[in-house]
């Protein structure tokens, strides 16, 4: 018997029962379809942890002053940790809040006075206009620049640069409007955020810099370069400044997510297991159905080998008809996560062709014991046998 019979042979026992052969591929489909929905979702959600994390922490360091203490943050000291300290971007910044107002709309906002370097950190993104400049700060211009809720909230949908607005009375020339972010909700009657240059910030509030904003590459230890900067503003000024980080925190978010996505591999897996019983299953139903079969194929000539050979591709035929079947289950969960959740979701064919592999390979393990039971029958027994 040839191999290509062998497996004619275990395509067609599959496909002569179509009912069961669907029945029995179901749970290992649903588990297939799971494990690429997980991993696809997964690599999506790490994708936006490590965004929003980029967007709000890593790789970034906050230094305050104790006023208690007496202490306090000047402009200038973040030229002296520019100078200090290497490859690292420093901004000074200080935050409040205040009425936005603009031709009878008004806003509360949250005001931000800070320099040129804020838009290199925070990695900007304009919608229309510019980010403040070098100059701005320099020459204390009356200029500010919206974010995508502020600008919602008073000017709606037309446009804001070149436009007037009031900061606590005080008028000022939108040159540019940030883009909101891909997972960011713009809501108009929000509190937005007004970013003006941070001279013009301590001339309307008397009041000097609230942190420094330092950003370094993510390959550097922020912890080292935090500790740096404390030790250059001790060395300057005394005690009464710190250094903060958020790596323990952003820690605790990756772990949280990982131990999310591990419980769900671990319930799909479990339903992959179901799936491969189940094919174990309804392979000894097959054995013991046509054992005369068996029997008679051994008379005629057929091998042991032969025998394990057709029942093992049998095995696998049904897990791989799983994993399709899982495969198309998983793109529907995609596409239904992805509209759920708002965020781009997307299996690639690499996830999507493993799947397949590795439910075959299941099929393949569950399906020995069958196949080694088929293989082992004596013909004599088999063609005696009736079926049970």
């Amino acid at each position: 018997m040839r191999a290509l019979d062998v497996m004619g042979l275990a395509l067609r026992s599959v496909f002569h029962t179509p009912v069961r052969s669907a029945l029995t591929v179901l749970g290992l489909s649903i588990g297939i379809g799971a494990i690429v929905a997980i991993v696809a979702i997964g690599d999506a959600g790490q994708r936006e942890v490590e965004s929003e994390l980029g967007r709000i922490g890593v790789g970034r360091a906050w230094v305050h002053a104790d006023a208690q203490m007496g202490t306090a943050l000047r402009r200038q000291d973040a030229a002296l940790l520019e100078r200090g300290l290497t490859d690292v971007l420093v901004s000074a910044c200080a935050r409040g809040t205040a009425y936005a107002t603009r031709a009878g709309e008004d806003a509360l906002v949250q005001l931000t006075g800070c320099d040129a370097a804020m838009g290199d950190i925070e990695k900007v993104q304009m919608a229309d206009g510019r980010f403040l400049l070098a100059g701005d700060v320099e020459g204390t211009r009356s200029v500010a620049v919206l974010d995508a809720s502020a600008c919602a909230a008073l000017f709606g949908d037309g446009t804001a640069v070149g436009e007037t607005i009031a900061l606590a009375g005080r008028p000022f020339v939108v040159v540019g409007v940030i883009a909101p972010l891909t997972s960011e909700r713009v809501v108009a009657n929000g509190t937005g955020t007004v970013y003006i240059p941070i001279t013009v910030y301590e001339a309307m509030r008397g009041s000097g810099v609230d942190e420094l904003l330092l950003s370094v590459e993510a390959s550097r230890d922020v912890a080292a370069v935090a500790a740096r900067a404390e030790q250059l503003l001790t060395r300057r000024y005394g005690e009464g400044f710190e250094a903060v980080t958020l790596e323990a925190e952003m820690a605790a978010a990756r772990r949280i997510l990982q131990i999310f996505l591990l419980v769900m591999t671990c319930v799909a897996l479990i339903c992959m297991l179901v799936g491969g019983i189940g094919v174990m299953n309804i392979m000894l139903v097959c054995v013991r159905e046509r054992k005369r079969e068996i029997g008679l194929m051994k008379a005629l000539g057929a091998t042991g080998r032969m025998i394990l050979s057709q029942f093992l591709l049998e095995a696998t035929a049904y897990a791989t008809l799983g994993g399709l079947l899982g495969m198309a289950a998983g793109s529907l969960l995609i596409a239904g996560a992805s509209q759920l959740i708002g965020i781009q979701i997307s299996a690639s064919l690499r996830t999507l062709g493993t799947a397949v592999v590795f439910s075959g390979a299941i099929g393949l393990f569950f399906g020995v014991y069958p196949a080694l039971r088929a293989a082992h029958l004596m013909p004599v027994d088999a063609l005696r046998s009736d079926g049970r």
